[in-house]
């Protein structure tokens, strides 16, 4: 899985050097290239995970996936260690931009952050496979209590409530992103409407070196608070779903529900964290120079009077920084996030399976309703 991440997101590899080149016809081939290879990285990862399922059912049950699981979490300590070392390196470059440092550091800290968002998604695929096996055990751990208080429980998709449970789990992952990727917009948003306030309030601060500084509390307030209050929502839907759909339609709807989440969000989680740290390492690749040649050949108004190509002012630049921009969401925000949906809605079915059990023996208020 970790080699499988680091092919899909580093620019040593074609994958990334091809969404690079898609640029070069501006932002939205940009895009449609970073969404291809986000789909095409689920497809290793899936039938690793796949395999690692039936291996560990095969030989022990679904006590042989939560040892699994616990192997894959076993790696924590390595996870959180390449996990940290992208934040370090990205905030060194903006150290560096800020003190104005020769160019040559901030060339350095680039490669270094560069590194780093390739061993970000690594972490995260190690994350997203364990959070897979752990929701998976624990679906197994909530049909195994409901058997042992005498439901005799079985999981059969034929049944109507369980398919539907299953498409409703499918769509969770879907409504549950759309909701965090528009709360990093509404959050960003408001910080670029705060950031112009300024600048038309006191001008000065657009001058180099002048003494009058921005506010950057009232920044940090917009950005901290909206990741506070942006989060209810998408918290109360992963909470809420099990127990709605227990309560009112029985625990055969939650088997389908926990099924459909986790084979929806793994797949999910791997393509919006790979598509990401793509996008963020293809912008990488052009600004370290990868494309002078071709960018001076196609706008040759970038080239300086010394023959120096000057990446940033490029069309072809430009359009990778949308694709980082359109992809910091999706790496950082709805794909990690999709763990928790996995792993929360199963542990609050466990949790509540008795409460299901006591309406109407499992069966829901439905049942009251038929």
């Amino acid at each position: 899985i970790g080699f499988v991440t680091e092919y899909y997101t580093s620019f040593s590899y074609r994958p990334v050097v091809e969404v690079s080149e898609s640029c070069r016809t501006g932002a939205a081939t940009n895009i449609i290239y970073g969404l291809a290879l986000g789909y095409k990285s689920a497809i290793v990862p899936v039938f690793l995970l796949s395999l690692i399922v039936y291996g560990a059912h095969t030989l022990a049950g679904f006590y042989g996936i939560a040892l699994a699981a616990l192997g894959m979490l076993s790696t924590l300590a390595t996870c959180l260690a390449i996990d940290v070392y992208g934040p370090v390196c990205d905030n060194a470059g903006g150290i560096a931009e800020m003190c104005e440092l020769h160019p040559s550091v901030r060339e350095k800290t680039d490669a270094l952050d560069a590194a780093g968002n390739t061993t970000a998604a690594i972490g995260k695929g190690f994350a997203i496979g364990s959070a897979c096996l752990v929701g998976l055990a624990l679906f197994g751990a909530f049909v195994t209590r409901l058997n042992d208080t005498g439901a005799k429980v079985t999981v059969d998709l034929l049944d109507p409530l369980t398919f539907a449970g299953l498409l409703v789990g499918s769509m969770l992952p879907y409504w549950f992103s759309a909701m965090t990727m528009k709360s990093v917009g509404k959050a960003a948003n408001e910080m670029v409407i705060e950031i112009k306030r300024q600048f038309d309030a006191n001008p000065n601060l657009l001058i180099p070196n002048h003494p009058d500084r921005p506010d950057y509390d009232r920044c940090i307030k917009i950005s901290t608070d909206a990741s506070l209050r942006e989060m209810i929502a998408p918290g109360a839907l992963v909470m809420f779903a099990p127990i709605v759909a227990g309560v009112v339609f029985g625990t055969k709807s939650v088997t389908g529900l926990l099924a459909g989440g986790i084979a929806s969000g793994v797949q999910m989680a791997v393509s919006a964290s790979n598509t990401g740290g793509a996008w963020d390492n293809a912008k990488k690749y052009i600004s370290k120079g990868a494309m002078d040649a071709v960018i001076g050949e196609e706008e040759p108004e970038t080239v300086d009077n010394t023959g120096k190509v000057q990446t940033k002012k490029s069309q072809i630049f430009k359009a990778a920084v949308t694709g980082d921009t359109v992809g910091d969401p999706l790496k950082d925000t709805s794909g990690p996030a999709l763990n928790i949906l996995m792993k929360l809605m199963a542990i609050i079915s466990v949790v509540f399976a008795d409460v299901f059990l006591a309406v109407n023996k499992g069966d829901g208020l439905i049942a009251s309703w038929l």
